[in-house]
């Protein structure tokens, strides 16, 4: 299915980053101010991962660690593991992509650089309705694979 609307379309061009050296408090306070959900992990110029407020409670107040001590680079999803699209991409695509990685956010890039980021609520900004198909289209694979198993 296409949309119309291509992730150059409605990316971050200039998404909000951090180094791994920094520490997990540091991080937290940089997504409290810019009130956003994840930062890019950069080294010089290159991206080196991504971290999320998942991270910080999953992998910090969870295990009860001490933000100020814990840094980036110990919780981040590292850019070997990471889901990537490039920017002329449907956006529809993004949303599958999003949906069978269980991502909300995609980093976007082209030639091998960093050139946005993508999220869920991005996309769903653009066409709501989206969700309305992403939701129905996992209720028919739920629904497939429950007549699978009781094929069994």
């Amino acid at each position: 299915m296409e949309t119309g609307y291509k992730i150059s379309d409605i990316m971050t061009n200039d998404p909000i980053k951090i180094k791994q050296t920094e520490t997990v408090q540091a991080s937290a306070k940089v997504m409290k101010l810019h009130n956003v959900g994840s930062l890019l992990v950069m080294e010089d110029s290159e991206l080196v991962g991504i971290v999320t407020e998942r991270d910080l409670v999953a992998k910090v107040v969870c295990d009860g660690k001490d933000a100020k001590l814990v840094k980036v680079k110990d919780i981040m999803t590292a850019a070997k593991d990471m889901i990537t699209i490039d920017p002329g991409m449907d956006i529809y695509s993004a949303m599958m992509l999003m949906k069978e990685n269980e991502v909300r956010r995609l980093p976007v890039m082209s030639k091998g650089k960093l050139v946005g980021l993508v999220t869920a609520k991005d996309i769903l900004k653009i066409q709501p309705e989206l969700f309305d198909l992403v939701v129905e289209s996992y209720e028919l694979k739920e629904e497939e694979r429950k007549l699978n198993l009781l094929d069994q």
